[in-house]
């Protein structure tokens, strides 16, 4: 009788089965898919409803968003200085609880402080006098604001939540990527992380489509509608925002246990890879070493400025996207989103994916990453530049005081919209000198030139061609925005050895905070609220809170001439990096060719 007895290493660590690179790489693609779809997209398309339901005006909803990226920059560079230190899959694994922390955070207020649907009815003391011309009477105190003049403490809550968001998704992008790459060979490293940021991509799509669902129901769950005359083409619709943060936390909660079991390593080359990088980064001169070392790179810095000028666009489309179609080509915010859905999502995979395989491919060196870095800005340049004579052509136009209208004593705060033959909006029918109405249109408006009778509603802007070509000219720019992401990370990690990667990527992360996502939210919501053409009033303090209407023209004109200008500056750091190198492939050439000659000369003289 014979034992079999296995023996056991007692310094060998049993790792599980389930603990390998895939599942890893499974976890963040599903991770890095929750954080996308709510900052690049779901908050975006939920950005009308957030401000109807608090009263905020877009710059401060900028400004709200913008704390998101403002703490990352401390955030950032702090975990991947000293991330790699500790278990970087734990990290990572506490990184998605917090997001989903944020997540419950944000929805809070709505939650403590519901919503009252009687806001909108905008009845009057004296219901008589409502909605028509009063040339007899100011009525202009007797209306109670269709907006809300929320407490300031949710604001501060909003802030907080985009905050505890921030800290929770430092991880993801720095030691997330280090951790996979580090137990990938070269060869494999393009594919997967092409892999990883079409997941990023899908994220938006899904935001979009998710927003476009949620934006199409009432914020309230058991709130009867009908009776209030509401749809949601009207500016006052309030959709339920707050759905897509509970899917998106829930996801993360689970998404964080898993990854929870993960070990420091997967690998004994990884091992040793973080113990170096242990001993590498322990004290403030490692630091001041390091860094000085990225800033004497000359391709890291100038990608890094070229990713931070790109990411502006990123930025200011994931944001304001939705609220350009619903301003300039009359869409509801619902419907808006699930057309950027539908467009975006697509190209924007197609891109990120044809990016990976292309380095892979071609087996493209820095040098050939950043000629094709070069092609894809030049042509998403020349796409921008053709949305800019892209104009829908409409004869609407809005009506808002007049001297007509001033003899009937109309109330700011109130908002009716009515329409007069396809061509002229009204704030109100109290606008159009209208004293009396039926079932679908408001009678006896002596302030109309021809005709008695309007319509209720917004006019119907009949622009499909044009936003067909929009959407057609966006395509391209985010097929080749994303077919830049790979080889731009590519040239990250090459142009760095392997110890500065994790630091380096930080690095770069910060820097595109910095000069991009901080300042963009907040300038570009400046930008379209000069745009405005009606705000929402509050009767607490008569003061402006959200606005309804913009200037059509005006807004896509200097939304976008200001994007082309952005664009041109990227196109020129790209340019200068394409010379540096070409100068430096020719000089190699010219070397070696010269050595070849030399070696040619002495074995000729040799023979002789």
């Amino acid at each position: 009788m014979s034992d079999n007895i296995e023996i056991v290493n007692p310094n060998e660590q049993r790792k599980c089965s389930f603990h390998t690179i895939r599942s890893y790489f499974i976890l963040l693609c599903f991770i890095v898919l929750c954080q996308s779809m709510i900052t690049s997209a779901y908050l975006s398309s939920i950005i009308s409803s957030i401000e109807n339901y608090y009263g905020y005006s877009t710059e401060l909803i900028g400004i709200a968003l913008s704390s998101y990226d403002l703490v990352s920059v401390i955030s950032i560079p702090l975990f991947s200085f000293i991330g790699s230190k500790f278990n970087r899959a734990k990290l990572i694994s506490f990184g998605s609880f917090f997001f989903a922390l944020g997540n419950i955070l944000f929805i809070l207020p709505y939650f403590i402080n519901g919503y009252d649907i009687n806001q909108l009815t905008n009845q009057t003391k004296n219901s008589s006098f409502d909605e028509f011309c009063s040339p007899n009477i100011s009525i202009e105190s007797l209306y109670e604001p269709f907006t809300r003049l929320s407490s300031s403490w949710s604001y501060y809550v909003i802030i907080l939540s985009m905050i505890i968001m921030s800290i929770g998704s430092s991880p993801f992008y720095t030691l997330g990527i280090t951790y996979l790459t580090d137990h990938l060979n070269k060869d494999d490293q393009p594919i997967y992380t092409g892999i990883l940021y079409g997941m990023v991509a899908l994220g938006p799509g899904i935001g979009f489509v998710l927003g476009s669902y949620f934006g199409s129901k009432w914020i309230n769950i058991n709130d009867e509608i009908d009776s209030f005359d509401l749809n949601q083409n009207d500016p006052r619709w309030i959709g339920r925002w707050w759905a897509g943060f509970l899917i998106s936390s829930t996801s993360l909660f689970f998404l964080s246990i898993i990854l929870f079991t993960f070990p420091s390593s997967l690998s004994n080359h990884s091992q040793l890879q973080q113990t170096n990088q242990n001993e590498s980064s322990t004290n403030f001169q490692v630091f001041r070493k390091n860094l000085i070392e990225l800033l004497k790179n000359v391709t890291y810095i100038s990608i890094s400025l070229i990713n931070a000028i790109e990411n502006i666009l990123v930025v200011l489309f994931t944001t304001y996207l939705i609220k350009y179609i619903e301003s300039v080509f009359n869409y509801s915010s619902s419907y808006s989103s699930i057309l950027t859905g539908l467009i975006l999502l697509p190209s924007a995979i197609l891109g990120t994916i044809s990016g990976g395989f292309l380095v892979r491919r071609f087996h493209l060196t820095i040098f050939g990453c950043i000629k094709l870095i070069f092609i894809s800005c030049l042509i998403s340049l020349i796409s921008l530049i053709l949305i800019l004579f892209l104009k829908c052509q409409s004869n609407i136009r809005y009506s808002f005081d007049d001297q007509c209208s001033q003899k009937c004593h109309c109330s700011s705060l109130i908002y009716e919209p009515v329409c007069y033959e396809n061509q002229i909006n009204y704030l109100s029918p109290c606008y159009a000198g209208c004293t009396n109405k039926n079932q679908t249109n408001y009678l006896n408006c002596h302030c109309l030139s021809n005709g008695t009778t309007v319509e209720k509603g917004l006019c119907e802007n009949n622009c499909q061609m044009e936003l067909i070509f929009f959407f057609v000219i966006l395509f391209l720019v985010t097929f080749f925005e994303t077919l830049m992401a790979t080889p731009q990370l590519m040239i990250i990690l090459r142009s760095t050895t392997e110890s500065l990667q994790s630091f380096g990527l930080g690095l770069e992360n910060c820097l595109m905070k910095i000069l991009s996502q901080i300042p963009t939210p907040i300038l570009f919501g400046i930008l379209i609220d000069k745009q405005c053409l009606f705000w929402s009033k509050s009767s607490l303090f008569n003061h402006s809170t959200s606005c309804l209407i913009y200037n059509q023209k005006q807004f896509s004109f200097t939304l976008f001439l200001t994007i082309i200008l952005i664009k041109i500056i990227s196109f020129f750091f790209i340019s200068f990096l394409f010379l540096f190198h070409w100068k430096k492939q020719k000089s190699i050439l010219i070397e070696n060719s010269g050595e070849r000659e030399h070696l040619l000369n002495n074995s000729s003289t040799d023979i002789q």
